[in-house]
């Protein structure tokens, strides 16, 4: 695909990433985990993105590992500790978003 050519379909990669990147509350947990080394509890991702159900962030972080953009850790303690991490590809998704955030913010916030 060259620039300009609004012909040419997006892959079906670059549709699967877009779709998911474009359900609501995914850029925030993503931005989220990001913002805090890359990894985090399932009630500090929740506190992070004010407004977000439990079965909502659950769902989307379920999609977000199904996706390879989010790991799953399990820490056999008591009680049980989950964490979710930033994979690699996750990593660069969400430095992409970091930057994308920051044109916006020069761009078009005045």
């Amino acid at each position: 695909m060259t620039v300009g050519d609004r012909s040419t379909p997006f892959s079906q990669a670059e549709s699967d990433l877009l779709q998911t990147l474009s359900a609501r509350w995914t850029m925030h947990i993503l931005l989220s985990l990001h913002a805090s080394d890359d990894s985090g509890r399932f009630g500090e991702i929740q506190e992070a993105v004010s407004g977000i159900s439990n079965r909502v962030l659950s769902s989307r972080l379920a999609d977000l590992e199904s996706r390879g953009l989010v790991s799953r850790n399990v820490t056999a303690t008591r009680p049980v500790t989950i964490t979710y991490q930033l994979t690699d590809l996750g990593r660069l998704v969400a430095s992409a978003l970091t930057r994308l955030r920051e044109v916006a913010k020069t761009r078009f916030d005045g």
